[in-house]
């Protein structure tokens, strides 16, 4: 990663490991920088919900950002959200190290995306 990201987009699907990403992501936000939020949700589920929860709580650290709620595979859409955001930097968080870590959507958006991935644990 050159310099200080100035766009960063966080992956959110309500999680424990992604609020540690939607923290980390927050942190990394400076001067000039801007913060994209996708959660990508499955065919049919309602909207709002899950991306509620992200911008409550990044409203208590005093941030604001854009949020996303694209429909489709997690990781394809990840990616897809962080070439049409602009993304510098993409952050998202990893479940188990152990549990299928080769088709897991974390490794999935590190194979694809067009810029830096920071994978939070």
């Amino acid at each position: 990663m050159a310099g200080q990201p100035r766009q960063i987009l966080v992956g959110f699907d309500g999680s424990e490991a992604s609020q540690r990403a939607l923290d980390a992501a927050a942190d990394l936000v400076g001067y000039g920088s801007s913060l994209a939020v996708v959660h990508v949700r499955r065919a049919g589920a309602p909207i709002g919900g899950t991306v509620e929860l992200a911008r409550e709580h990044l409203l208590r650290r005093h941030f604001t950002a854009r949020y996303l709620e694209p429909c489709g595979h997690p990781a394809k859409e990840i990616v897809e959200a962080a070439r049409a955001v602009g993304a510098d930097l993409v952050v998202v968080g990893r479940r188990n190290a152990f549990k299928r870590v080769l088709s897991s959507v974390s490794a999935g958006v590190v194979r694809r995306a067009p810029c830096d991935v920071l994978v939070v644990r």
